[in-house]
């Protein structure tokens, strides 16, 4: 018999607490005499006392502590909280003679759950007996709870009584008698639920009682009749869940040739709802032998049974399929049943069914081309790839188009050296396919054979896939300048200018100083064509290493047409990369505007400087609006630039903004003026606080690092006499409060910036920094960390509260964040510690 011991955990749990209250206190001279009179809230003392006893009893000692806890049980005048305890120290040291007293308290509502505790571990039929006669006198939760005692002791001979139950008016009665009677799960039990015509709100309540009978029944080897259970619940009317289960019993207790008979008949029938369960219960068996009978079958089925089962077997790794699914791949005249069967060799097919698979990629119709084209990729048994890569020199071209492709798809880097071999073989076809697989997988390691057919072959499908795989692993390549060696040696051995011109176009891929010389160096070649590719090569360089060479291109071309490439693909595209050094961006900007023939390279000019936050950019156009012709172009910028600058460089800006308003004579422009004057005069600190005005360093990386692993990452930023390049940001109005977005700024992932500020204080105060960040946070006041949090997080304003003293004078504030995907931004707040506006403090940062 199994009993449920709910009770002696109880008593287990309890045991440390009861000790440890006891241990400061002098113990009672007859703790059983303290019992008599113990209330809840009273020393435990004499209760640990018990306890001690009973743990430091054999059960053979149990009797003596049992008979004096009856006596303190039976005395009239023992409180309930007493009682309580009693009962729950029985259910360890309780025998047949504790049954009456413990029976009596059943029908009382505040001691029937401790009583019931103490009675369901007691293996005497006597507490059992008890239990079962109470079910004819109790009500209501009393009645409910000593049908689940019944239920835990799986009481047989309490069949009868829970029969009448079953029928009782309240439902939560009748319910419990159910469940109970699914508990017991004797074949009795299950006849009596199966008489059992529950109402309509109990029939799920008596299908899983059913459902706990027949596996009950299963489990002690009553097979036929846990089957005939099963079976009765399978039935339109149940739920799903119900007819799932009744399926998954049924087929581990029926013999596996029977099981698979039915299974195989259900799925074949037109019961969808029969069919779904049966599938259900089959893909959550845990009976291999069944599954793989079951799979054996698949090509005998129907071709309805055999998308039902595929789609199963699509997701069942474990089960042996494979040769059922390829007799179906290969013999099946449904189109559709054969495209299913393919998905199954995903997880099914081996090394040795690769060329099957991609003959099949070859063939028609297409839909059946088309999936196996698709599987190709996904096979994932061992042995796969290397069976992929002994098929690249196949004989049949068809094939060698699908292996390099599903090669390409798998990244198998194993296949590198093949591909290589072949990209400069004698079949173009074969080289072609092997080309675009190596713009897939290809390394640097790889160039040197495609640019040896780059400068080679006269076919021009090709040279296209050559040129575009270069181009792709050029792109990929981490050091790029050891990417153009091979590149590079390739140009010098180019033997005709065709050659030499489709070098230098893959050269604008890479980077370094040997590359640009090259690259430089072919823009002053006699042969036109070699010298335009050259140029265009140049025009199109990515590093800003290339800006005096474009600069002195457009002073020195005598083609209109390239200075104006030069200027505007060139040197502004080169000067609009954020990461660049404001000083540097402000150079190339300046030459632009020195250099440049046209009003359009120059407008282009003015208007990045207008968002280039530097100081010499704010002059630069003070300069330039001296021009009549781009005179407007400049004032707008100088009015747009000075309201960023305002915050660190206040007297310039004021001063250009100044002169505009004096010297305009437009309405609007001294309007936009006099607001930006006004905008610039109140910076530094929103009226609720948020400081909008800080100095924001350039983004910090380390190569292999994550943004969170830079977090204690010492970057120059943070150093006293650190190099860092600082740039003024001022957070604009109207926005999301306080909110400096890094991420619309600069972009990029796993890198860290730092923010700083200056707070100014007129006196001596205690502070709070309000502080929001996407992702983690650290902070610094007067040159120490107050803070620090590595999150991953979105930014909400004051998610991190620290409390501050600021001293009287200049307090420099640094913020460092992390970033390691998605939006990065950051917010500060400063408030008084009850969070009100803080007087008397000034917040403006310090021009780097």
């Amino acid at each position: 018999m199994k009993f449920r011991f709910d009770s002696l955990v109880v008593a287990l749990i309890l045991l440390p607490a009861f000790v440890g209250a006891a241990q400061a206190q002098e113990p009672a001279a007859d703790p059983y005499q303290a019992l008599a009179k113990w209330e809840f809230g009273q020393s435990r003392q004499p209760l640990a006392q018990i306890d001690d006893q009973i743990r430091k009893s054999t059960p053979a000692d149990y009797k003596s502590i049992e008979a004096k806890l009856l006596d303190v049980l039976k005395s009239d005048g023992t409180p309930k909280d007493a009682k309580r305890y009693i009962c729950r120290s029985l259910a360890v040291v309780g025998s047949a003679d504790c049954v009456s007293a413990v029976a009596g308290l059943l029908s009382d509502a505040d001691l029937s759950h401790p009583a019931r505790m103490a009675l369901e571990p007691l293996e005497h039929p006597a507490a059992a007996a008890a239990l079962r006669d109470a079910l004819t006198k109790l009500k209501g939760n009393l009645l409910l709870g000593v049908i689940s005692s019944v239920a835990a002791r799986r009481d047989a001979q309490a069949i009868e009584a829970l029969r009448g139950l079953a029928g009782d008016s309240d439902v939560m009665i009748a319910g419990g008698a159910m469940t109970a009677l699914g508990e017991i799960g004797t074949e009795e039990a299950g006849r009596t639920l199966r008489a059992i015509q529950p109402p309509a709100a109990l029939a799920r309540t008596h299908a899983r009682a059913g459902i706990a009978t027949a596996n009950r029944l299963a489990s002690a080897g009553a097979r036929e009749a846990a089957a005939g259970m099963y079976q009765s619940l399978m039935q339109p009317q149940q739920s799903s869940a119900i007819r799932v289960a009744a399926w998954k019993g049924l087929l581990g207790t029926l013999p596996t040739a029977d099981a698979v008979k039915r299974f195989v008949e259900v799925i074949q029938a037109d019961d969808a709802a029969l069919r779904t369960a049966a599938l259900a219960a089959y893909g959550a068996s845990s009976q291999r032998a069944l599954q793989d009978a079951v799979a054996a079958e698949l090509p005998a089925m129907k071709p309805a049974g055999q998308r039902l089962l595929l789609g199963i077997l699509a997701g069942e790794a474990d089960v042996v399929a494979r040769s059922a699914v390829l007799r179906v791949v290969e013999s099946s005249a449904e189109v559709d049943v054969r495209v299913a069967a393919l998905e199954c060799l995903a997880l099914h097919g081996e090394a040795a069914d690769v060329a099957l698979v991609v003959k099949l990629a070859q063939s028609e119709p297409a839909v059946v081309a088309e999936a196996a084209r698709r599987v190709l990729p996904r096979m994932g048994k061992p042995g796969v790839n290397e069976a992929l890569v002994g098929m690249i020199e196949s004989g049949q071209a068809g094939d060698r188009a699908v292996v390099l492709s599903a090669l390409a798809a798998r990244r198998v880097e194993s296949a590198l050296p093949t591909l290589a071999r072949v990209v400069g073989g004698a079949d173009a076809a074969l080289a072609t396919e092997a080309a675009r697989a190596l713009a897939v997988l290809g390394t640097s390691e790889q160039l040197g054979p495609l640019a040896a057919v780059l400068i080679r072959t006269d076919n021009a499908e090709l040279r296209a896939a050559a040129a575009e795989a270069v181009r792709s692993i050029c792109s990929r390549a981490e050091d790029k300048p050891s990417a153009a060696k091979p590149l590079l040696a390739a140009l010098s051995q180019a033997p005709t200018p065709e050659a030499r011109i489709v070098m230098l176009q893959q050269l604008a891929y890479t980077r370094g100083d040997e590359a640009l010389n090259a690259v430089h160096q072919a823009t002053q070649n006699t042969d036109a064509q070699i010298a335009e590719a050259a140029i265009r090569a140049l025009i199109a360089w990515p590093e800003a290493s290339a800006a005096p060479r474009l600069i002195a291109l457009a002073k020195t071309t005598d083609k209109p047409s390239f200075a104006v490439l030069a200027l505007r693909d060139g040197c502004l595209r080169l000067a609009n990369q954020k990461d660049l050094p404001l000083a540097q961006r402000l150079s190339i900007y300046r030459n632009v505007l020195e250099v440049a023939q046209r009003p359009e390279e120059k407008r282009q000019a003015i208007a990045a400087l207008a968002d280039l936050p530097a100081l010499g950019a704010l002059e630069l156009l003070q300069a330039t609006a001296r021009d009549t012709e781009l005179n407007n172009d400049a004032t707008a910028a100088i009015i747009r630039l000075a309201r960023q600058l305002g915050a660190v460089y206040n007297r310039q800006a004021l001063a250009a903004l100044e002169e505009i308003k004096s010297q305009t004579a437009s309405d609007e422009v001294k309007r936009q003026a006099e607001a930006a004057i006004k905008a610039v005069q109140n910076v530094g600190q929103s009226p609720d606080g948020f400081i909008v005005a800080w100095l924001l360093s350039r983004p910090c990386t380390q190569p292999g690092k994550s943004g969170p692993e830079l977090f204690d990452v010492v970057f120059a930023a943070e150093e006293s006499h650190g190099d860092a390049e600082w740039r003024p940001v001022t957070v604009p109005p109207g926005g999301k409060p306080g909110l400096v977005e890094m991420d619309k700024i600069f972009g990029g992932n796993d890198r860290v910036a730092y923010l700083k500020t200056q707070l100014a204080a007129d006196r001596e105060q205690d502070a709070v920094l309000e502080l929001g960040s996407d992702d983690g946070i650290k902070v610094w006041l007067n040159g120490q960390v107050v803070h620090a949090n590595n999150a991953t997080r979105a930014c909400s304003p004051g998610q991190d509260k620290v409390k501050v003293k600021l001293k009287q004078g200049a307090n420099p504030l640094l913020m460092k964040i992390t970033q390691g995907g998605g939006e990065w931004s950051a917010c500060c707040r400063l408030v008084t510690p009850d969070g009100k506006p803080l007087d008397g403090v000034t917040v403006a940062p310090q021009g780097p």
